[in-house]
């Protein structure tokens, strides 16, 4: 094997089976410590040279830092003549040397803060700003600098690989052109008065990817050049040689694949090389291994133990019950001191100790050979290592050794992970004709990767692994289990460990402590501030009553302390009772087996003692509870309030006195009790009570700790900020609640309490007088509930406050606070650059700081100008430049004036734009070094790593046509005039710099340049000619056709809008980074390799960029892509040819029905192009199957994450951005995984410190570059940005921060080994990056967060992307309440991080569905409140409720006091208002924490300005919806949000349709509740329920752009009615008949049969369960129509008795009237839809003939005639309500839900599977049933679609109503003057100036448009006139009709 790696070209090509490696891995050579050593002499390894003729402090050679390859493609300043002119300019430039690679570093890193304190002792002298000179070497003394020199002297080609870096690849002006510009300073102007749109563009390095000259190098570049740190044979373990022949071995051992083998040696190999690179390759290994394997954080050895393998390993051990163990221990006379963890531990430590390097490598390399090939099994981390265990048995045994034939490859594929990939997919899908479909399965059902893991945590799990033949597989040999895999029975061994029930008493389990602290303390403060429950004298108790007072003293009073403390004490029970209730429902989701059973049982019963130990002592005390002094048998109970004191008795009778005082102490008693046990249950998490701490390890019980429960500790500052947070903010919440909830709702609680409407004043036909006489009580409960829901609310309120007073208050200590006084971040900015990014600790500086700081900051100030965020003048004014000094020809290094002109009030220059993104990047860069950093290592010993981004079908970059055109005919903008009025100043430097390209092309071309012949020319000609020609530029960016400008275009939009090519293009930037820090710090190495411009130096900054930096793109659909997205992927591959995509390529079967075989594969640029165009892949794995099962971005990860390299992954969506500033602190970062000091001794060693938690992710900050895109960008990124640094910021010091997938880093071993970087079971695991944090953090790994380094990302801008967005969280968040890890967290977690972790994460979304909860209770019970002012006597009179004497002034007697009614409505609107507002706060407070109050004020402003608290109802009514609607129905899915730019005006009929079921149905029912509360009980309060309500109604168009132009609104009402009357004579999939479908699919799903035959354009919809939807779809409506039943009931109750007393007869039933108004109009729907079927049935066939469009007819008539119906049962009604409007209010809400109920009934119990497409519809209305495909089924499918007609007629009646009202409504807006322009500003925040163009018509176009709004605009108003005179008419003339006596007689129940 030797041969095989020997030096150069040669060796490489005698590789073999490493040919196809990817030649990145060979690039460049190594500048490792021996050929170093061996080339220079020793004491100057960098041989002579002019380094030491200089002072150390003044002087350096800057001819070391020339360079053109960064700054070529704009331009360079620097000194000198020719080639050898040096350059401060250079994006590289000098630093000290650092140490060699591969040598360990002198000494340990400090710590962050330590290096801040040292910035201090850098030398003032060396930072003096305003005596800002730095002299220049000598030897330039009497020379003019030349400050482009540098880049003249690279030539034509260095200015072409110069150009080739940037992000417009070789389509940027040349060198030269930039150069003169900066030499003359001249200023391009924009020829003649053409407005100005914007500036900027982009250039990023792309690497120009070029190969090298293996035989002009070998002199300079080590012979080991892919892995230099891996080629000392005198310190390296193990040769590659010997390394690859391990793996060698393993593949002829166990049957891998070839292509997995190479790819996974790679991988090893990488990783030893990053290792070794900062440490011994001996300690590299070790490590390694550890990490892995043998290590005390490694997840095998968590899991040897776990599994207890750790005992002697003899299957007679291994096949006992682990409780025979121990018998068998003793009857072997062994010790069973030697038989506990400790000692396993010891002996575990000995044996990794003593294995032999050998070793250590073969069996990482065995780990990495079974990953690297384990596709879908990757998930399942312990199934991984039981295969470890049994591959590494077989390999050590006799068998393996003197095995002669190597193993078939794929043996490993086929034997081992195929059969257990066909169950896993099996599970979850079903073969239906030949076709795979996804199981109507729910997750209880379905045993995922989850259960499969937990099968092999435990002895008693891997006992359960049968064979074929019966027998069990742990009964075999252990060298023989390897080989008995093929056999197993999976089927039979796999069960499910947790079922996620499709059930809301997940939240009673898992949260059972939140219920506990709000229920019972809500209970202990209501019954405290109740008194009157138990003193009917509790107002004689106030000094100010009247009542019984002599000479002003309180009158003597009852003793009631018994029964109140008592009462208090009875809700103690309510904590057993809340945690019985968890744990009987915990019943339901854990495995059924005798341990787990046992263990809910105890608790059960001890829950049930504790229970009756509470409420018992109550029966005794309550009756013994009265003072006995007293005399009680003149106390009225029932009376409103007492007017006398009671007489006390002279002598009480002894045992009643006795009684009451032993009642007394057992009350106190018993409220201690309740007390300490509420406390008890809500501090101790659930799976810990009652649980001894046992000393073994078993794994039995509820939950197995050492994966699901082991987390890592909190240091004490960490824990003591936490308990601190949530003592304040529950000492808040106590004590608001307890004055704005409890107390002020005595007054309330106390009238309705004592209030009794007489028996005798109300009945009721059927009911009586019962409900009416305790209409009170009801509205009380209502009360009551909605109290404690507020309670709950009042809780998320104050963690809102107190979490960002903490978050703020951490910014502060960071220094990430521009209100921190010591900042002063721009005049110390160089010091922080030197101390904090460059690796100062490890070099030897012999320059000044200063001039190393030069380089990186100009470096930073080019990369914006060629983003094109700078112009030239600024620029100028930014960088450090060269200037002349007093000493000849001496030149002095002058740093910008910026650095003290941002501190300095007498500066008064622009070195930006205001407010711009130049702005935002420079202040971030500077305020983020004012923070802790870790000590950056230098760059030949920084870790590698990669960059990993998923794409499915993400833009990757945009077309010239998807640029210039509009995308439909509701477009009114193109992209690039969209574009150009959001960066204005960024297109004007785009456009000069295209110019100049121009320019260059037109002169090379022979022609004289457009300025050359204006100049020729008279002035004002040359003005005008100017114009003419500049005027192609501004508007879309070129003149010329050409690709080299039409491209630019492309890229310029591409990189200002959510495309792949920017993320690619922004992440490249670390490779510049890399060469950047690199060559600044080591301007030896620049000397060594030829000095600036020189192949060898560019090909050795390559290599270091590639060998430490990797991006892999996983693209899923890369074959699959058509015409457009082809030629965008292999532009990336050209630009950047370093880029590797991975993806899937499928091979048909040859068999007939065979299944495709799919291969994972990687290329990059690099790659060789086949005949065909392909490239060829390096690596082709073949997978066991489609790896895709899940929901698609988990698995197109997991099958690429094998071609990562390295030690650190970051994560990164498609749709992000990234900056050269922010890129160079990479080092800083990756020193977060604190894995820069390695340890000194083997970690094996008993010498070995135990190491803290290992760092599994490191979070960073994201700026939401879509903040500014208009009112709903802004607000998404507000969100999204507030949640990524506030809150993230305090979760992560407290421990309670997850992984939210980018931009985080993740540690690539840790995650890898524990099941990867997501879970991927379908629709379970929709967000699928949450559950890899909540995997790490439940198996000890911490989350860290930064705030120095961010990267870009964009947001959703539309209203819709916005809302489909909220709707996959909100789903997602349905399924995660389901998962095995909420379960985990919630019943283990220590108390404060349980309310860290709830809060933040289910706690919000609880949140929101208790806000509209509230809103929904709120209307009940003002709609009882209503009823009750319209009905009962009232009290007359303003009656001051703070007068405990206020009963004495009530009139008339026996009236109801309704004032503290009215009261509680304002502070309950108060309360609800505030909830919602307060997602305000946090936005507000971080904008003033990092902009100031000026900018705060300024967006907060903006967004109120443009309604966004309108949005807000609409998002949380949203986000509720999507997490209902999950939990019932399930089906959650990935959902598409698209991220373009919302321009585009959708229909009217979209946006209902899209919205009706999640808003617009719930905000009409509560608008009707509304209505009725208005008429009759107004407060105006309520009007910002109104204000709500209408915002769930209008929200979606009130954000749809140009909704209120005239014209379009007009021609949107044709198409809306078009809409309704769509797709009943054919398939119509945009028709309101579609859209019903659709929403009732979900409850009945399709027939599968008919499924598996043509695949539903909607996709795959399973049906509900009905065990789900029982509650919340069924019974929930049936007890709100009953509630509104009520509520009508009681408001004629009054009157009825008045009537039957005056009749003297029966009274009327008002049920019997409203329910017949409810079912009138169903009744006539079934009557209209049959006679008007047989109509069809009939005529049909025939008249569709001469009649196309007969069904729609048909359907017309039918619904129309629905419609009227439903307007005559509202006349009906109106009429038997005598006109009065608010009763006729009350009765059309009794009949909305009423029907509402009926519906659900009839559609969730009768409705069988939906058929096909749309075949019944269009059969039912055209007659036409044959040729359809139904068969037997046609019969059945009548049935079926006749009751499904009559609940259309129904719903299409609702909905006509429904959008004719909303459209009314936004008609008013229509006729406001200059509406578009001010709404306009209000979506996209573009001043009038810029406003959007309206669309151009030709001139038929116009008149056709014309034509039609005229005509549907009288239609409009018609419409609008009949409606307004249905509504004002009859309540003004109240006409009297009398109805027949026989109607009204069975109308009003009399029969």
């Amino acid at each position: 094997m030797a041969n095989n790696h020997s030096s150069g070209n040669n060796g490489r090509k005698q590789q073999g089976a490493y040919d196809n490696v990817p030649p990145t891995q060979y690039l460049g050579g190594g500048a490792g410590n021996s050929s170093y050593g061996q080339q220079h002499p020793e004491g100057d390894p960098y041989g002579d040279g002019p380094y030491y003729d200089y002072g150390r402090p003044d002087s350096f050679d800057v001819s070391y830092y020339t360079r053109d390859s960064d700054v070529g493609a704009v331009y360079a300043l620097g000194a000198g003549h020719g080639g050898n002119a040096p350059s401060l300019l250079s994006l590289d430039g000098p630093a000290p040397p650092a140490p060699l690679m591969g040598e360990l570093p002198p000494r340990k890193r400090r710590s962050g803060r330590a290096r801040d304190e040292d910035i201090e002792s850098v030398s003032e002298g060396a930072y003096s700003i305003r005596s800002s000179l730095v002299r220049t070497p000598a030897s330039h003394a009497s020379n003019d600098i030349d400050i482009f020199g540098a880049y003249r002297a690279s030539g034509a080609a260095g200015a072409a690989a110069a150009a080739d870096e940037g992000r417009y690849a070789s389509y940027a002006p040349s060198t030269e052109s930039l150069i003169h510009m900066l030499e003359t300073k001249k200023k391009y102007r924009p020829t003649g008065s053409v407005t100005s749109f914007s500036r900027s563009a982009s250039w990023v390095s792309n690497g120009n990817g070029a190969f090298i000259d293996f035989q002009n190098t070998d002199a300079f570049l080590n012979a080991d050049a892919p892995y230099p740190s891996w080629s000392d044979p005198n310190q390296i373990p193990l040769s590659k040689e010997e390394i690859e022949d391990i793996f060698r071995d393993l593949v002829a051992k166990l049957g891998f694949q070839q292509d997995n083998m190479r790819n996974m040696y790679d991988a090893m190999m990488t990783m030893l090389d990053s290792r070794a690179s900062r440490m011994s390759p001996t300690m590299a290994l070790l490590m390694l291994h550890a990490d892995y394997v043998g290590g005390d954080h490694a997840n095998y050895r968590r899991w040897y133990f776990s599994a207890q393998l750790d005992h002697d390993t003899p299957p007679v051990r291994e096949q006992l019950d682990p409780k025979q163990q121990r018998e068998v221990l003793e009857e072997e006379g062994g010790d069973l001191q030697k038989d506990t963890p400790a000692a396993f531990v010891e002996k575990w430590r000995a044996q990794m100790n003593a294995m032999s390097q050998y070793e250590r490598a073969r069996q990482v390399a065995l780990w990495m050979l079974l990953w690297g090939e384990a596709s879908n099994l990757r998930y399942t981390a312990e199934l991984l290592c039981f295969l470890f265990k049994l591959a590494e048995d077989y390999v050590k045994s006799p068998v393996a050794q003197q095995r002669v034939e190597p193993a078939p490859e794929g043996e490993y594929l086929c034997n081992v992970i195929c059969p257990l990939y066909n169950f896993l997919r099996d599970e979850g899908y079903e073969i239906v004709n030949g076709k795979y479909l996804k199981r109507e399965r729910d997750h209880a059902a379905t045993i995922g990767y989850d259960d499969v893991n937990e099968l092999f945590w435990s002895p008693e799990g891997l006992r359960r692994i049968k064979l074929d033949d019966k027998t069990l597989l742990m009964d075999v040999p252990p060298a023989e289990r390897w080989a008995r895999l093929k056999d197993a029975n999976w089927k039979a061994s796999f069960t499910k460990t947790y079922k996620e029930r499709r059930t809301m008493w997940h939240f009673m389990t898992n949260f059972s402590r939140i219920w506990v602290m709000h229920v019972t303390v809500y209970w202990y403060y209501i019954i405290y501030v109740a008194n009157f429950l138990y003193d009917p004298f509790f107002e004689m108790h106030d000094v100010q009553s009247t009542v019984g007072k002599n000479k002003g003293t309180l009158p003597d009073l009852p003793n009631q302390a018994a029964k109140r403390y008592t009462l208090m004490a009875a809700g103690g029970s309510l904590a057993p009772f809340l945690c019985l209730l968890g744990t009987a429902a915990e019943m339901f989701f854990v495995p059924a087996n005798r341990h787990t059973q046992r263990a809910l049982w105890l608790r059960v019963l001890l829950f049930t003692l504790i229970l009756a130990a509470d409420v018992a002592p109550t029966f005794w005390i309550w009756p013994n509870g009265n003072d006995p002094n007293y005399d009680w048998s003149t106390v009225n109970y029932t009376a409103v309030y007492q007017s006398k004191v009671p007489r006390k008795l002279d002598s009480p009778p002894a045992r009643a006195l006795s009684m009451w005082t032993a009642a007394r102490a057992v009350a106190v008693v018993q409220f201690i009790y309740s007390v300490l046990f509420t406390i008890l249950l809500t501090i101790v998490p659930s799976s810990t009570l009652f649980k001894p701490r046992k000393k073994n390890r078993s794994g039995r019980g509820l939950i197995n700790r050492t994966f699901a429960g082991n987390f890592p500790p909190l240091k004490i500052a960490a824990r003591s900020i936490s308990l601190s947070l949530w003592g304040a903010i529950f000492l808040c919440k106590f004590i608001e609640s307890y004055f704005f909830l409890a107390l002020s709702f005595k007054d309330p609680f106390r009238w309705l309490y004592l209030f009794r409407l007489p028996k005798d004043q109300c009945t009721e036909r059927f009911l009586g007088s019962y409900l009416c006489a305790n209409q009170n009580i009801i509205t009380l409960a209502f009360m009551l509930l909605l109290d404690m829901v507020l309670f709950f609310l009042d809780t998320y309120l104050w963690y809102v406050v107190w979490n960002t007073i903490f978050s703020v208050g951490r910014s502060f200590y960071l220094g990430v606070s521009i209100w921190t006084p010591w900042r002063n971040v721009f005049s110390r900015l160089p010091k922080r650059i030197y101390a904090k990014i460059l690796a100062t600790a490890d070099m030897e500086v012999k320059y000044k700081p200063k001039v190393l700081c030069s380089q990186i900051w100009n470096a930073v100030v080019i990369s914006m100008y060629r983003e094109h965020l700078l112009s030239v003048d600024h620029v100028q004014k930014l960088l450090y430049q060269q200037v002349a000094s007093d000493e000849d020809g001496k030149r002095m290094l002058k740093p910008p004036a910026f650095f003290v002109a941002q501190d300095d009030a007498a500066f008064n220059q622009e070195f930006y734009p205001a407010h711009s993104e130049a702005e935002r990047r420079i202040s971030f860069f500077a305020q983020s070094l004012s923070s802790v950093l870790p000590e950056p290592v230098p760059v030949e010993n920084m870790p590698t790593f990669t960059v990993f981004t998923p794409h499915y079908s993400e833009k990757i970059l945009m077309s010239l046509r998807e640029i210039i055109r509009e995308s439909d005919q509701y477009t009114r903008v193109t992209v690039l005039e969209y574009l150009k009025a959001l960066h204005g100043d960024e297109w004007d430097n785009f456009v000069k710099d295209t110019k100049i390209l121009a320019e260059e092309n037109s002169t090379n071309l022979g022609q004289a340049s457009a300025y050359g012949q204006a100049f020729a020319q008279d002035a004002d000609k040359a003005e005008a000619k100017m114009k003419t020609d500049d005027l192609p530029f501004y508007t879309i960016g070129f003149k010329s056709a050409a690709p080299e400008f039409t491209l630019r275009t492309r890229i310029w939009a591409s990189l200002r809008s959510q495309t792949l090519y920017r993320t690619i293009s922004g992440f490249m930037n670390y490779a510049k980074a890399i060469k950047l820090l690199y060559r600044v710090e080591n301007p030896e190495m620049v000397h060594l390799f030829g000095g600036n411009g020189s192949e060898r130096l560019e090909q050795e900054l390559e290599r270091m960029a590639r060998r430490k930096f990797k991006f892999v793109v996983t693209m899923q659909r890369f074959l699959k892509f058509n015409k457009d997205e082809r030629e965008a992927s292999d532009f990336l591959l050209r630009t950047y040819p370093d880029l590797q995509i991975a993806y899937l390529e499928e091979i048909q079967s040859t068999e007939e029905g065979g299944l495709p075989r799919v291969y994972s594969c990687l290329i990059d640029g690099h790659s060789e192009v086949g005949a065909d165009g392909r490239r060829k892949p390096y690596y082709r794995i073949q997978l066991p199957g489609n790896p895709i099962l899940g929901d698609g971005k988990s698995d197109n990860q997991n099958h690429a994450i094998v071609f990562t390299r390295g030690e650190y992954l970051q994560l990164i969506d498609a749709n992000q951005d990234n900056y050269l500033e922010e890129c160079i602190k990479i080092r800083n970062i990756l020193g977060e995984f604190e894995e820069y000091n390695p340890p000194t001794v083997s970690p094996y060693s008993p010498a070995a410190e135990p190491q803290p938690s290992p760092v599994a992710i490191v979070g960073a900050r994201e700026f939401i570059f879509s903040e500014n895109i208009g009112i709903l960008g802004d607000v998404a990124a507000g969100k999204e940005a507030t949640f990524g640094t506030l809150t993230q910021r305090i979760m992560a010091e407290i421990g309670a921060r997850l992984h939210y997938g980018h931009p985080d880093f993740v540690n690539f071993i840790y995650m890898t080994t524990r099941g990867g970087i997501s879970k991927a079971q379908k629709g379970l695991h929709l967000n699928e990056d949450i559950y890899a944090g909540m995997n790490s953090f439940t198996r000890g790994g911490r989350i860290k967060h930064t705030e120095y380094f961010q990267c870009g990302k964009g947001r959703d801008l539309g209203f819709c992307s916005t809302l489909n967005f909220i709707t996959k969280i909100g789903t997602g968040m349905g399924e995660q309440m389901l998962s095995r890890e909420y379960y985990w967290l919630g019943t283990q977690l220590p108390l404060d991080r349980f309310l860290t972790f709830y809060y933040a994460h289910p706690g919000f979304h609880i949140n929101n569905i208790m806000i509209m909860s509230s809103v929904q209770l709120f209307m009940i019970c003002i709609m009882f409140i209503a009823a009750m002012n319209s009905t009962v006597t009232v009290c007359e009179g303003d009656v001051d409720m703070h007068n405990p004497n206020y009963a004495q002034y009530l009139s008339p007697d026996g009236c109801f006091l309704i004032k503290p009614l009215g009261d509680w409505i304002n502070r309950t609107t108060l309360a609800i208002l505030l909830v919602l507002l307060i997602a305000f706060l946090p936005l507000f407070l971080q904008m003033l924490t990092e902009q100031g109050f000026a900018r705060a004020i300024s967006r907060l402003g903006k967004q109120f300005l443009s309604l966004s608290p309108l949005y807000e109802v609409e998002v949380t009514q949203v986000y509720f919806n999507s997490l209902m609607t999950n939990m019932a129905y399930g089906g959650a899915r990935y959902i598409g949000t698209g991220r373009g730019f919302a321009t585009s005006r959708l229909p009217f009929s979209t946006l209902f349709s899209r919205f009706s079921d999640s808003s617009i149905y719930f905000g009409i029912r509560l608008m009707t509740l509304l209505t009725f509360f208005s008429a009759a009980y107004w407060r105006w309060p309520v009007l910002y329920f109104w204000i709500s309500i209408a915002a769930l109604l209008v929200t979606p168009f009130l954000y749809n752009p140009h909704q209120f132009v005239l014209t379009d609104f007009i021609l949107d009402y044709r198409d809306w009615l078009r809409w309704l009357g769509a797709g009943n004579s054919s398939s119509n999939t945009n028709s309101w008949i579609s859209h019903c479908r659709l929403t009732r699919i979900r409850i009945t799903g399709y027939k599968r049969k008919r499924l598996g035959e043509r695949t539903p354009t909607t996709g795959f919809i399973s049906r509900a369960h009905k065990a789900n939807i029982i509650f919340t779809e069924i019974l929930l409506p049936i007890f709100m129509a009953l509630i509104m039943l009520v509520g009508y009931m009681f408001l004629h109750s009054v009157a009825n008795a008045s009537a039957a007393s005056k009749k003297g007869g029966q009274a009327d039933s008002t049920l019997i009237r409203v329910l017949v108004v409810s079912v009138a109009p169903i009744a006539v729907n079934f009557v209209t839809t049959i006679v008007f079927f047989a109509m069809s049935l009939v005529l049909g066939p025939c008249c569709a003939m001469c009649m196309p469009q007969f069904g729609k007819v048909i359907a017309g008539i039918v619904h129309t005639i629905a419609v009227v119906v439903y307007i005559g049962m509202f006349f009906l009604l109106w009429v038997l309500e005598d006109w009065a409007f608010a009763p006729t209010a009350m009765g059309v809400v009794c009949q909305v839900f009423v029907q509402r109920a009926i519906f659900a009934v009839l559609q969730h119990l009768l409705l069988t599977r939906e058929f096909g497409e749309d075949e019944t519809n269009v059969a039912w209305w055209t007659g036409r049933w044959y040729g359809k495909g139904m068969g037997g089924w046609a019969l059945t499918l009548t049935l079926r679609e006749w009751l499904c007609k009559v609940i259309e007629c129904s719903v299409f009646a609702a909905d006509v109503f429904t959008g004719h009202l909303i459209l009314f409504f936004l008609f008013i807006f229509t006729l406001v003057p200059w509406i578009d322009r001010w709404h306009s500003a209000m979506l996209f925040w573009l001043r009038p100036s810029r406003q959007i163009r309206p669309p151009i018509y030709s001139l038929k176009q116009r008149k056709q448009r014309r034509r039609t709004a005229v005509l549907f605009g009288v239609l409009f108003v018609f419409v609008y006139v009949i409606f307004l005179a249905i509504a004002i008419v009859p309540q003004v003339l109240k006409p009297h009709i009398p109805l027949p006596s026989t109607l009204l007689k069975y109308i009003n129940g009399r029969f």
